[in-house]
């Protein structure tokens, strides 16, 4: 842990005891944080089983991608298999301190079909209860197969591996090469998320099924209005907002928001998100000379369609490189959803979209931002956007894999 984070820590103690916490053995940290027993969780799974949910119940599993953190395929596809009328059981666990994980014993609903879940015991009490059950468990990262292979899997389950991005994204650990190539080994089927991944995944000798990642329409069709004073102001005072929400990492690339936003000092550029530390310096910089260059703390899920709302165009600025090379970006179907114009940097996963601006280097960022700029208004151009976006919803992406699973079923 670095010295920075310690301090932070130290500043928040309820954040800094829950990490403690969580630190501690498995028997002591499940007693002081108040763990139903064994005959409560079984009641709690043998409830949701009473409702005679369809075929086969849908697990993710731990460690996982908190549900209180960055709302990303993991999360986005749990909810479309419960929209589809699936129970799906979610793990999760109390490394993350934050709302709902910190909070869950046992199984939690927090949507129609949809349960968080955690027994303390990375699942354990699962696989008794499930005992019988027809179940698919959606792996989604190397290090989850322990807690498969030990906790989870059974004779009836069914086993997808879902490649969501490239291996040398993940943080590296001694056996990630060993789990990943295993995984793919002891899986039923094997999806990837970019054609880049298909394309390894290919070469190691498997015939992975490429499902890129969606956006669920009705979030930004229907969405609950906040009073959001600073960004009110903001849309006033500006002529044009160029927005962007999502990581600020190594691969966003700052010299064609540096660029664009020297030739148009008049509009603003609004970037929301989590800033990586090995990006602060190219942050601090931006802010210091560009005034009209405004960062953004990241914000839920849950406002990401009002924040979209507030912008003129969307961009996705990142530089070309591995990481890249082999990402379905989310937020380019949920900028489409919005109705906004995009402007992107020439991706291999966005390229294919009719209705998005396309750039090759900062030049071209600017120029099409201006292209753009002409389109915020045209009803006919929104209207392409959202059909797009239609085209390429998380029920879609799921109902080509359910149509091979069924075939095991």
């Amino acid at each position: 842990m670095n010295v920075g984070k310690l301090f932070r820590m130290i500043r928040h103690p309820r954040v800094l005891t829950r990490k403690l916490l969580h630190r501690l053995p498995k028997y002591y940290r499940n007693i002081l944080l108040c763990f139903p027993n064994e005959k409560r969780i079984k009641g709690q799974i043998n409830e949701l089983l009473a409702k005679k949910p369809k075929n086969p119940i849908i697990i993710f599993p731990s460690p996982s991608c908190p549900w209180g953190y960055l709302f990303q395929r993991p999360q986005q596809l749990a909810r479309a298999f419960a929209k589809l009328g699936y129970a799906v059981i979610y793990l999760v666990d109390t490394s993350f301190v934050g709302s709902p994980d910190w909070e869950v014993r046992g199984l939690f609903k927090i949507e129609e079909n949809l349960y968080l879940y955690n027994d303390g015991l990375d699942g354990e009490l699962l696989k008794k209860s499930l005992e019988g059950e027809k179940i698919l468990i959606w792996q989604y990262w190397p290090h989850q197969r322990n807690v498969i292979k030990e906790n989870l899997h059974h004779v009836n389950s069914i086993r997808i591996y879902d490649c969501i991005d490239h291996i040398n994204t993940f943080d590296s650990y001694d056996k990630i090469q060993i789990d990943f190539e295993n995984s793919l080994r002891e899986s039923d089927y094997i999806l990837a998320t970019a054609n880049g991944i298909a394309n390894d995944l290919r070469q190691l000798g498997f015939n992975p099924l490429l499902i890129p990642n969606g956006v669920n329409i009705n979030d930004f069709e229907q969405y609950q209005r906040i009073k959001w004073d600073d960004l009110d102001d903001l849309r006033l005072n500006s002529k044009v907002i160029v927005g962007y929400y999502g990581a600020i990492a190594s691969w966003f690339d700052f010299s064609a928001i540096r660029y664009a936003a020297e030739m148009k000092p008049d509009w603003t550029f609004l970037i929301v998100g989590e800033v990586y530390s090995d990006v602060q310096k190219d942050v601090h910089a931006l802010r210091r000379s560009y005034p009209n260059v405004i960062f953004k703390s990241r914000v839920s899920y849950d406002f990401i369609p009002q924040l979209l709302s507030y912008f003129d165009i969307a961009v996705l600025p990142f530089l070309i490189n591995e990481i890249t090379l082999n990402t379905s970006p989310v937020k380019i179907f949920e900028y489409l959803a919005g109705g906004k114009p995009v402007v992107s940097s020439n991706l291999p996963e966005v390229n294919g979209l009719s209705s998005v601006f396309i750039s090759n280097n900062k030049i071209e960022f600017y120029e099409k931002l201006l292209e753009a700029e002409t389109k915020k208004d045209d009803e006919q151009f929104i209207l392409k956007l959202t059909k797009e976006a239609e085209e390429n919803t998380w029920e879609n992406r799921l109902n080509k894999v359910l149509t091979r699973v069924e075939e095991l079923l």
